[in-house]
């Protein structure tokens, strides 16, 4: 499946697509360097999917 700079994940699928929890995803998220999430709503947010791979290719050695 192609990304797409509009594609946004919630936080359950954009740790999946990370191949890791939810609670590692939040812990991740405290750290420098990791894309900020989206608000979407006062109890809704999201992530960037394009954001994402960016960070992946970025810790790859």
């Amino acid at each position: 499946m192609k990304s797409t700079t509009k594609e946004i994940l919630r936080p359950k699928y954009a740790a999946a697509y990370l191949g890791v929890s939810t609670t590692t995803l939040w812990r991740l998220e405290q750290q420098s360097g990791f894309p900020n999430k989206i608000r979407i709503s006062n109890r809704c947010c999201a992530f960037r999917r394009v954001d994402l791979d960016n960070w992946l290719a970025s810790k790859e050695v």
